[in-house]
């Protein structure tokens, strides 16, 4: 083979390598941040929204209870807080319908819960329609235990149903981050074929610098440096899969405080509607009195535990996220690079090739 076609060949190589290189980057680069995106826009909120929403409904039920035990009832109905308790309830429902990440079987999940939602409050409802006549406070405590009945039964009720569905999100919250674009195989779509490139490079330096006696040829040199800032540009998207592990670490840590605290604060709410059931329904209704009261765990009066602001959560969980999402001119800059390599190699081959070209003919 000439010398001239063992050039040719070799330069065609160090392009051809290039435009792989440079293809595997971007696409990394690109896949990763897109799976960031997904994760901040879409499923960390719908985790955060099925926890909110039990959060809020706990406290919509407590404040309820509260005033019928308090006699508010019957100048104020349910109370405001009870109202305003459902509203984020339902708004947050939405936003995870919006962004709901798992799939048809979250979607059902979630027509469910809306539809026990709906007979919730139409037990509160009527129990609120009967406690404001004298004659009537036994049939409105018993539409008040519905309601709550409802909304706590261990195995379908709406807080039972919602725990259900946020494990639901929150499995496909962790398969997002562990699979895809966002995990470990990941590195080796895109380092392989760059430090092929890098190998070729120094093997080209070597086979010139035997044939010319040259020791470096400056544009190859050029050329490799250039693909080390393709590597370490391309190595910031792996900070960013970092950070978004980091941002579902804070959502775990999350969701088990906001467990604990809206759990804690359910229990300590039961106390308060077997005594209103204890103090209208004892005589017709006394066994499920009993049987409720049993059902209550030892310390249940105790003081909730502090579950944290679910909005400062998802300010926090967002801005690590929005940190973890980096600026789209970074792919620019990879295929800017791409190219910059592609053409210091070109002209690294140029002289040589001309001369011999010249000479040949």
């Amino acid at each position: 083979m000439s010398t001239l076609r063992r050039l040719r060949r070799l330069r065609l190589w160090l392009v051809a390598a290039t435009a792989v290189a440079t293809l595997a980057a971007l696409l990394t680069f690109a896949g990763i941040q897109s799976a960031v995106a997904g994760v901040r826009a879409g499923t960390a909120p719908a985790v955060l929204g099925v926890v909110a929403a039990q959060d809020a409904l706990v406290k919509a039920d407590n404040a309820v209870v509260a005033s019928f035990e308090s006699g508010e009832v019957e100048l104020t109905g349910p109370g405001e807080r009870h109202q305003s308790e459902l509203v984020i309830a339902r708004q947050s429902l939405t936003q995870v319908a919006e962004n709901n990440a798992a799939g048809v079987e979250g979607s059902r999940a979630l027509q469910v819960v809306e539809g026990l939602l709906a007979g919730y409050a139409n037990f509160v409802g009527q129990a609120d329609a009967h406690y404001r006549h004298a004659d009537g406070r036994m049939v409105g405590a018993a539409d008040l235990w519905y309601a709550s009945r409802l909304m706590h039964a261990p195995d379908n009720g709406i807080l039972a149903r919602l725990g259900a569905l946020a494990d639901l999100q929150h499995n496909a919250l962790r398969k997002q981050l562990s699979d895809g674009w966002l995990g470990g195989a990941v590195t080796a779509l895109w380092l392989l074929p760059a430090l092929a490139l890098l190998g070729l490079l120094g093997y080209t330096q070597y086979r010139l610098r035997r044939k010319f006696r040259r020791r470096w040829n400056f544009w190859l040199l050029g050329a490799t440096a250039l693909l080390l800032g393709l590597i370490v540009t391309t190595s910031f998207g792996f900070g960013s899969a970092s950070g978004a592990g980091d941002a579902g670490a804070t959502v775990d840590t999350a969701v088990e405080r906001w467990r604990s605290g809206f759990e804690a604060e359910a229990a300590a709410g039961r106390p308060k509607l077997v005594e209103l059931l204890r103090e209208n329904c004892a005589s017709t209704c006394g066994g499920v009195v009993d049987e409720l009261a049993a059902e209550l765990p030892a310390g249940s009066a105790a003081p909730p535990a502090a579950a944290g602001d679910p909005a400062d959560d998802g300010r926090r969980i967002d801005r690590q996220l929005a940190e973890a999402d980096l600026p789209g001119y970074h792919e620019y800059l990879i295929v800017a690079l791409g190219l910059a390599i592609a053409g210091l190699v070109v002209a690294g081959f140029h002289r040589r090739v001309d001369e011999y070209r010249f000479r040949s003919t």
